[in-house]
């Protein structure tokens, strides 16, 4: 649900940049949606670990907040798809920051806020809530 959340950030930068592939890592998400159900062919998910890694923009190249968004968002679905073979829980935590670095920088693009300010704000409300409980972490 995550990956599917930060999706639109990685289709915006390949827009911008004219680099990555949206395609390619949207199939991967629907790859891991469908892991969920069904048994997943690890082989397949270890070759398709491979071509993500080679979509996930560096901050060398790419240092706007767009590439920020898109490495956050690229680097979710490669985590996901490494939780399907290894079953680490360090990939979940992974995610987790992924998505709340994702809402921090959102939140700050206008200007630096505290730590406090941050974290009071309502949209880091609703992520953290999200992550806790992505059933009802929306409502």
């Amino acid at each position: 649900m995550i990956c599917k959340k930060l999706y639109c950030e990685y289709q915006q930068f390949v827009k911008v940049y004219q680099w990555g592939d949206a395609d390619l890592l949207m199939d991967a998400i629907n790859v891991c949606q469908q892991s969920i159900e069904n048994s997943a062919d690890i082989y397949s998910i270890k070759e398709l670990i491979l071509k993500i890694d080679i979509i996930i923009p560096h901050m060398d190249d790419y240092g706007s907040e767009s590439g920020s968004y898109a490495l956050n968002a690229s680097a979710s679905v490669y985590e996901t798809l490494e939780f399907i073979v290894d079953k680490d829980k360090i990939h979940i935590y992974n995610i987790a920051a992924y998505y709340t670095d994702t809402v921090d920088f959102k939140i700050q693009e206008d200007k630096e806020l505290s730590a406090f300010e941050i974290n009071s704000n309502p949209h880091m409300i609703e992520a953290r809530n999200f992550i806790i409980n992505p059933i009802n972490g929306n409502v």
